[in-house]
């Protein structure tokens, strides 16, 4: 009789459904403020992490991530929390969304993070429910909104901050050059600024790559040295202006044997007389 009642102890405790929250008493946010990335983290014990995060060109996301308790195949809740003086146990249903097997994070982005983010600020808190592979039950995280106020400035800051090019919008360029010229054009300097700025604030850019290009007109031995005096015309213009290091820029010439369009037209041959600028991380 005993075994019977401790098996089923131990049956009933194994579907318990496992809540995670960060303790009243040790509540932390850490802040990650830089020109490209903001984030608002809270350590969960047992769990590990949730907060938001924005990257640059991208939306605002809310995040919870596990170290351990990756989910089963089936669908993630996320809700809100009542207001305090609202004196309920109700919570409001933000959106339910798929999960796969061993997935250990869980991204709400766009308006659902800005409404987590917005209602938190009136004391609300997110809180997630999913079925984990730990547990035969619902495993439930919560987000304290302990000190949270106190940081929500340093990050909002950072978000206005917040560099206007994402790489993948500077990451590739082309300028054109006038038949037999290298010399850069207001158009050409304006948009290599925007690159050159970007590599100032971006330390994961290991590289620029500078591939120059002529059109077919002319002597083919005028048009290998210009096709070199355009790549170079475009590092000297990153390092002498913008001080980027000379060793991260790689020059290509490909002269005009690579022609983007029909050499046999004058549109064609503006788009072959060009210059690509790609940014490698």
């Amino acid at each position: 009789m005993l075994k019977l009642i401790i098996a089923s102890l131990l049956f009933t405790s194994s579907v318990y459904a496992e809540e995670f929250q960060a303790p009243v008493t040790d509540t932390n946010w850490n802040v990650i403020e830089s020109p490209l990335e903001c984030s608002l983290m809270q350590t969960i014990p047992s769990f590990g992490q949730a907060g938001f995060y924005r990257r640059n060109g991208h939306a605002l996301q809310l995040k919870f991530i596990t170290d351990s308790l990756s989910a089963e195949q089936d669908t993630v809740l996320l809700e809100m929390s009542a207001a305090p003086w609202q004196n309920t146990e109700q919570y409001d249903t933000l959106a339910t969304l798929p999960t796969i097997s061993g997935q250990r994070e869980f991204i709400f982005d766009g308006v659902l993070a800005q409404q987590a983010l917005a209602k938190m600020q009136d004391g609300r808190f997110p809180i997630i429910r999913y079925q984990s592979q730990s547990y035969n039950g619902d495993t439930t995280v919560k987000l304290s909104t302990v000190k949270f106020n106190d940081s929500l400035p340093a990050f909002q800051q950072c978000l206005n901050n917040l560099y206007p090019d994402s790489f993948d919008e500077i990451r590739k360029l082309t300028v054109y050059f006038e038949s037999e010229k290298a010399n850069l054009d207001k158009a050409s300097i304006n948009a290599l600024t925007r690159v050159a700025e970007y590599v100032k604030v971006d330390d994961s850019v290991s590289q620029i790559i500078i591939t120059s290009h002529t059109d077919s007109f002319g002597r083919k031995r005028l048009n290998v040295p210009l096709s070199e005096a355009r790549a170079k015309t475009i590092r000297d213009f990153f390092v002498s202006k913008y001080e980027v290091p000379a060793e991260k820029i790689v020059l290509r010439s490909f002269v005009d044997h690579d022609p983007a369009a029909t050499n046999k037209t004058p549109k064609g041959r503006a788009y072959n007389r060009r210059a690509e600028i790609e940014l490698v991380r």
